[in-house]
This record gives C-alpha cells, sequence and structure tokens, in this order.
C-alpha cells in the first residue's frame, strides 16, 4: 500500500466532503438529538463507507467498459449538472426569502 500515492486522493476526498450536503445532514441528526454522537458517527461513517464502495466497483466496471476520455466527459457533464442544480436550487432558496426553510427539517 503506497501512502504517499493515497494522500491526494484522501485530501480531495476530504475537501470536498467538508460542508457538504452528506455533512450537514450528519450535523443535522446530531442537532435533533435521540441517538448519541458515537451512534451517528458509526452510522454516517457506515455509509460513506457503502456509498464510496459503490462508487469504486462502479468505476472498475465502467473503466472495463468505457473508454477513459468518454469517462471523463460523462463525469465533467455530471459534474455541470448537478452544479446548475445546485444553482437552480439556491436561487429558488433566495426568492423564497432567508429563514423560510426549517433548519434540518
Amino acid at each position: 500500500m503506497d501512502l504517499k500515492a493515497m494522500l491526494p486522493i484522501f485530501s480531495g476526498i476530504f475537501l470536498a466532503e467538508l460542508g457538504d450536503k452528506t455533512q450537514l445532514a450528519t450535523l443535522c441528526f446530531t442537532i435533533r438529538g435521540g441517538m448519541s454522537r458515537l451512534e451517528v458517527f458509526l452510522a454516517a461513517g457506515a455509509a460513506l463507507v457503502l456509498a464510496t464502495g459503490l462508487g469504486v466497483a462502479a468505476g472498475r466496471a465502467l473503466g472495463l467498459l468505457l473508454a477513459p476520455a468518454f469517462l471523463k466527459a460523462g463525469a465533467g457533464a455530471i459534474f455541470i449538472v448537478l452544479g446548475l442544480a445546485l444553482l437552480r436550487e439556491g436561487r429558488r432558496e433566495r426568492r423564497s426569502g432567508p429563514g423560510t426553510a426549517p433548519p434540518c427539517a
């Protein structure tokens, strides 16, 4: 196992996850109560491990079936579509006014 090769992967994923919806959902589950912080941590961690495992498996399968250039173009297109969806969601929230959405609903 090459830890030096793993560092860019860890850094990229860690920075991408900061402040994303998954982290905010975890924060909300912790705020709501009913579960200990350890239970929330373990459940959220298990979900992230499973989602990552699915991503690795799908990446491996797609890597065997599709050319790398097509995969990069497809990933870029998905990234753009998700970015546009987030912009639309933000615009909709801005129109409805601040504080109208309940926190951690």
